[in-house]
């Protein structure tokens, strides 16, 4: 039976590798965005590729809250049926950089973010225990390669791994799975020089270490969407040779 998953925060192209991967794998993908330019502006890329329009649908929610989301999760299940897996898109927020900008802004965004994880959370959730089935999913980014010119955000890190682990507590009881996946180091399209330089900085966790596409670390996340044990939860994943993410 095709499995069906939901991915937010899709206005993040990394977001949009993890959905496209797992169309590929035949998965019917619901992307989930937060405003409307850009939800049609991948609309017309998705339209020039050989994807099966049947397989995936694209939705745009600016303003969440609980009503909105129940509807949102009532057109899915109208068209796909219940969802299988939430997987909770990285903002790909700069922390460091938006605190010496703003910091007050920085807090109330944390907030926002917290709120709308929740939201989501506690709608498709619901609907997953009375299922008794499903999986819930947090993507990170090491905090620690903010240094090496890479987007992290600790908090939100350490807030999505708490409450990770708390929902995996209590949500273990109706067979549904929460762990989170920590990539570390990658290619994020850098030049050789730049590349080369980067390499030098990350020897601190890896000698010569390989910087590997972002979509050569995606399939990774198999260990948690198909996972060979069916009672892997509370768990966070790292990926990356050599790196400790110690989150």
């Amino acid at each position: 039976m095709t499995k069906n998953m939901l991915i937010t925060n899709c206005q993040q192209s990394f977001n949009r590798l993890i959905g496209e991967y797992y169309l590929n794998r035949n998965y019917n993908v619901v992307f989930h965005f937060d405003n409307e330019n850009s939800k049609q502006k991948y609309e017309n890329e998705l339209s020039k590729t050989d994807n099966n329009t049947d397989n995936y649908m694209l939705i745009t929610n600016s303003n969440i809250d609980f009503n909105s989301l129940e509807k949102d999760m009532d057109i899915i299940n109208d068209y796909f049926g219940a969802i299988d897996i939430l997987i909770h898109g990285n903002e790909m927020v700069d922390e460091t950089k938006f605190f010496l900008e703003d910091p007050i802004g920085l807090e109330c965004t944390i907030e926002k973010l917290f709120e709308r994880i929740y939201l989501f959370n506690r709608v498709v959730t619901s609907r997953m225990m009375k299922a008794k089935k499903g999986k819930v999913i947090f993507p990170l980014i090491f905090d620690v390669l903010y240094f090496a010119g890479y987007p992290s955000s600790p908090m939100l890190n350490n807030g999505k791994i708490s409450l990770m682990k708390c929902m995996s507590h209590e949500l273990s009881a109706f067979k549904v799975n929460v762990n989170a996946m920590t990539l570390g180091y990658f290619d994020n399209d850098f030049d050789s020089a730049t590349k080369k330089e980067l390499k030098k900085k990350l020897e601190i966790f890896a000698l010569k270490p390989r910087l590997l596409p972002l979509q050569d670390l995606i399939p990774a996340l198999n260990m948690l969407v198909e996972p060979p044990v069916a009672t892997i939860g509370g768990e966070n994943i790292h990926i990356g040779a050599g790196t400790e993410t110690v989150i």
